[in-house]
């Protein structure tokens, strides 16, 4: 018993027991509160009253008290047994700095609408082009429709859409205009986006659809760093058609499909044996069951690397970053390769002199197929073609010689083998986008500060297509033919430039009176735009391996064009702020552009804001759950001017006239112009409130805006009786955007374990709500007064007729005669005949909703994200090949031989089967062919872990999944696509899956 208690009492004088209570503002107990033994990972958590009690080494004399808001205390112990700790507030939350036009502004001080990014939230994520770092960022829709590797940018809209012209956000990048594409997201600290009137008027008729302001990272002072990011994965498409390669399979639904027609059959009965027979006897190379999404799809590899040294002094700052991608295509033989260079230099010559810039350089190299894998000629590419291959058709031999077909197909008088366009020939792009930016800062008496910026944005692209001559081999009989309409053997050039040259000037002000602060900013700039392009091409190339232009002998082309304009601006913003309470704001740019007359070269664009934060008041700082509480609100007008150049005027266009055996020059009008065109203006309106609970941890943002855009700029039609004019550009119309946005965001600790939570959804009202002319008409779409823009636009379907009783009772349809499981239209003005006049808006082409939900946690090394993204209530119409059977002669869908309507079968989704070419009626643009193209994607999930280590800063591994998983009821494609083209023909989406690394030092 003695050797007990002396055991016990040993333990005893080795640690003692510590309690205590942590509390907050206004002395308010704080639950979940990590309490740590400095130098240990003994540690505990406060409880729901504020309380602690632990164990503590009688050796330890510190404890860490670390709590989400708040900053971190050590507390000396000095032996006691009871500690009470008081936390602080950690005001970084508010005390945030935020990029806006032509400077930065502290969170707090904010009045207008903005959403930032920062290099975290980018942080190895495989983006390939910097414009899909803003997908899930509140109010902006961002939608990517192709995966093509260096042509893969994502459209971004900001509010709605508000011109019928060009919809894309003004993008500066360290504060000039720059394009985002062209931007390695790894050379990204920050991105900064203006929704708003009052944050964006700065920029005044560049700003209507939204502003996008991008930070490059820079050196910090302290030690030098060198850090090394790395990744690869492999990339397969989110989606591939459900075609039918089974030849027999193809030809018997195509004989039922002409057979409900009421034509002869294509495949007779013995032909169908003897390629019954063919495949039984083992001939795949004549008897083929081809599936060409299997053949011209591949397993894409692709990797980046990364490599920054960066580091400062209380006199200067460096940054350097090399940055190289190597994007394998989907498709076959296609890909590309980015090269980045980024150089940020500042430096402090003397206490009133700062100087610096940055020298930043992108090369995209990138190479494909000659007939290319987009919409180009004529047949939508390689992609186009894919849609319309055959189970028939093979894409070698068994000699290893590219494949022609053995037999005639209707619809393929001639077969272009995919697989061989693919591979013979090429078509090589080389773009590079340079951009040097050079500033000086001088600081001058009474708190003033001027600066002047020069910037040089230069952009050249050399594009070259090499046309061969493909032979082919009949698999049968062995003969050997050219490949048939295709471009002849030629080989194209073309070069494109542009330079922009910016210089800016301002001065600032800064000055505090007692409890009102001011400040001022004007501002003077001058931007100039220059194009150039040249093209060349020739025929009569002796071979396919002579390339170059002065290798040909026919058929020359050459063609070349250049455009100047030019922007200039007075801006100015002023700044108030009373106690941190009450806040306000005014801007103004007076622009004057090229692209109009002299008379209508000038606009003005002001905007007012203010801002109060409630929580500053005394009666709310008893409240002690709500740490902040502040409402905004602004108006503003913006003004947008992109339009072609020279639109004010009648263009004279040359042509070559024949007189006899003379071939002279000549000119005429090509089309009739307006002169008294000006600026589209969006009037903007904007009230936001934003919360902060349980000491920020838990936050809310809520925004509703107005915006409207009058004086929209559209190219209208001329009658015909006018000549074979293009129409005029005009001042047409409005159309108005409205909604709301909701941001909400949770983070907390316990213990080693932290998480984070953040959703926001977008809501907006697109509404066409005047127009000075006709309603426009777009493919399948309709613009007119009452309606969001390019609404879908065709005959409302009521179901399938079952029987003949349904089809004498209903109204005619068509020239031809109806029959059960034939789609029924409604009659909609009762004249008993379905036509033109039965048309009306079917759908809608602009997402109601956007959506998105980030989700983070992190324990000890461990650390896990996600993002989550999505779009409402947006609809989309698919036609062409492979959406509708047999058409032209293409492919076919498993569905459309198993659920199309029968007698059997009269709960089908699909009408009776039949060409679509053959028997129109079925196809014609209705809302039986409207397709819900809402969904929700997991697009980004990661796990990454930080190995413990002493010798270098960091060494982090980390796996991604990107693009993953979709929830989409539209089943014939990728939900996220150019909703207005009605072809599925477009280069995939891709999903990916990737390792990584990431070393500092």
């Amino acid at each position: 018993m003695l050797i007990t208690w002396h055991v016990l009492s040993v333990a005893q004088a080795q640690s003692l027991t510590v309690k205590g209570k942590v509390s907050g503002e206004a002395n308010v107990a704080l639950p979940g509160v990590t309490v740590m033994v400095k130098g240990t990972n003994i540690g505990t958590a406060t409880d729901p009253s504020g309380n602690f009690s632990l164990n503590v080494p009688a050796e330890a004399n510190t404890l860490v008290v670390s709590f989400i808001g708040y900053q971190t205390q050590e507390v000396p112990l000095n032996n006691r047994t009871t500690v009470n700790i008081s936390l602080v507030p950690d005001a970084k939350t508010l005390e945030e700095v935020v990029v806006v036009g032509y400077g930065t502004q502290k969170k707090s001080n904010l009045t207008g609408a903005v959403s930032t990014i920062n290099a975290e939230a980018l942080a190895n994520r495989p983006i390939t082009n910097s414009t899909q770092a803003l997908q899930g960022t509140p109010g902006i829709y961002v939608n990517q429709a192709s995966g093509r590797p260096g042509a893969d940018a994502a459209a971004i809209r900001i509010r709605g859409i508000g011109t019928l012209n060009d919809s894309n956000p003004l993008v500066l990048v360290d504060g000039v205009e720059f394009p985002l594409g062209s931007v390695n997201p790894n050379d990204i600290e920050s991105i900064t986006v203006l929704k708003d009137a009052a944050s964006a008027a700065i920029y005044g008729s560049r700003a209507a659809n939204g502003v996008v302001l991008v930070t490059t990272k820079k050196g910090v002072k302290g030690k030098s760093q060198v850090s090394y990011n790395f990744y690869h994965g492999v990339q397969n498409p989110t989606f591939v058609p459900d075609v039918v390669s089974n030849s027999i399979d193809y030809m018997e639904g195509k004989n039922r499909a002409l057979t409900n027609e009421g034509r002869p059959l294509e495949y007779t009965a013995a032909f169908i044996e003897e390629y019954r027979n063919g495949i039984a006897n083992g001939d795949p190379y004549v008897y083929a069951n081809t599936n060409w999404f299997d053949v011209m799809y591949q397993d894409a590899q692709i990797q980046e690397h990364a490599l920054r040294f960066s580091g400062g002094t209380e006199k200067g700052l460096f940054s350097l970053s090399l940055g190289y991608l190597d994007q394998e295509g989907i498709l076959l033989n296609s890909g590309a390769k980015r090269y980045t260079v980024n150089t940020n230099l500042s430096s402090e010559i003397k206490k009133w002199l700062k100087v610096g810039g940055t020298i930043s350089g992108t090369l995209w190299n990138n190479q494909e197929s000659s007939y290319t894998s987009n919409d180009e000629n004529g047949e939508g590419g390689l992609m186009g073609l894919l849609y319309r291959g055959l189970p028939m058709q093979v894409p070698v031999n068994e000699d290893g010689s590219y494949a022609d077909q053995w037999f005639r197909v209707p619809g393929h008088n001639v077969f272009r083998n995919t697989y061989a366009l693919a591979y013979e020939g090429y078509k090589r792009d080389a773009a590079f986008r340079g951009l040097s930016n050079l500033f000086a800062e001088i600081s001058l008496p009474h708190n003033l500060t001027y600066k002047i910026t020069g910037a040089v944005n230069v952009g050249y692209n050399l594009r070259k297509y090499a046309n061969p001559q493909i032979m082919l081999k009949n698999p049968k009989d062995g003969v050997i033919t050219p490949m048939g309409n295709v471009p002849a053997r030629m080989v194209r050039e073309f070069s494109i430039s542009d330079l922009n040259l910016t210089n800016f000037h301002t001065l600032t002000w800064n000055q505090k009176f007692g409890e009102n602060e001011v400040s001022a900013l004007a501002g003077f700039s001058i931007e100039t735009f220059e194009d150039k392009s040249f093209s060349a091409a020739i025929q009569g190339f002796l071979d396919n391996q002579l390339t170059e232009i002065n290798a040909g002998s026919s058929s020359p082309v050459v063609n070349g064009t250049s455009s100047r304009s030019a922007l200039m601006s007075y801006f100015g913003r002023v700044n108030y702020n009373f106690k941190g309470k009450y806040l306000a704001e005014a801007n103004v740019r007076y622009d004057g552009s090229s692209r109009f007359r002299v008379g209508n070269q000038w606009g003005l664009f002001p905007s007012f804001s203010a801002g109060w934060n409630i929580k500053e008041e005394d009666f709310m700082q008893d409240i002690g759950f709500l740490n902040n509480l502040k409402l905004r609100a602004s108006w503003g007008k913006l003004g947008n001017q992109r339009i072609a150049l020279f639109s004010y005027v009648a263009p004279i266009s040359f042509y070559p006239y024949s007189f006899g055996t003379n071939v002279v020059s000549g000119a005429a009008l090509s089309a009739v112009a307006d002169p008294n065109i000006s600026w589209e203006t969006t009037i903007m309106t904007n009230i936001g409130l934003d919360f902060g609970f349980l000491n920020n941890r838990l936050t809310a943002e809520l925004e509703y805006f107005d915006k409207k855009t009058e004086d929209i700029l559209l190219q209208i039609p001329v009658p015909g009786q006018v000549g074979d004019l293009t129409g005029p550009i005009r001042n047409i119309g409005s159309v108005s955007n409205n909604g709301i946005e909701i941001t909400l965001g949770f983070r907390d600790k316990v213990g080693d374990f932290s998480y984070n939570i953040g959703a926001n959804a977008t809501y907006v009202k697109n509404i066409v709500e005047k127009t000075n002319v006709a309603p426009i008409f777009f493919e399948q779409t309709i613009t007119t007064t009452g309606y969001p823009f390019r609404s879908f636009y065709g005959l409302q379907a009521e179901g399938i007729f079952q029987n003949q009783d349904e089809i004498t009772a209903h109204a005619k349809q068509g020239t031809g005669a109806t029959k059960p499981g034939d789609i029924k239209y409604r009659d909609i003005n009762g004249d008993k005949i379905i036509d033109n006049g039965d048309r009306v808006v079917i759908g809608n082409s602009v997402p109601k909703y956007n959506y998105s939900l980030n989700l983070g946690a992190a324990f000890k090394g461990f650390d896990f994200s996600a993002i989550i993204q999505g779009v409402q209530d947006v609809d989309t119409y698919v036609n062409g090949n492979l959406a509708q059977p047999y058409r032209n002669g293409a492919g076919v869908t498993q569905e459309w031989l198993t659920d199309s309507w029968t007698p059997e079968n009269p709960n089908a989704r699909l009408p009776r089967l039949t060409t679509s070419t053959g028997y129109p009626q079925n196809f014609q643009t209705s809302s039986f062919w409207i397709q819900d193209a809402s969904y929700l994607r997991l697009k980004n999930i990661q796990l990454g872990y930080t190995i413990p280590q002493r010798w270098v800063q960091m060494i982090k591994v980390y796996v991604n999944a990107q693009n993953y998983l979709t929830i989409s009821d539209f089943k014939l494609g990728d939900p996220e696509r150019n909703i207005t083209r009605a072809g599925l023909i477009e280069y995939p989406n891709n999903k990916m899956i990737t390792g990584g690394l990431n070393i500092s030092f």
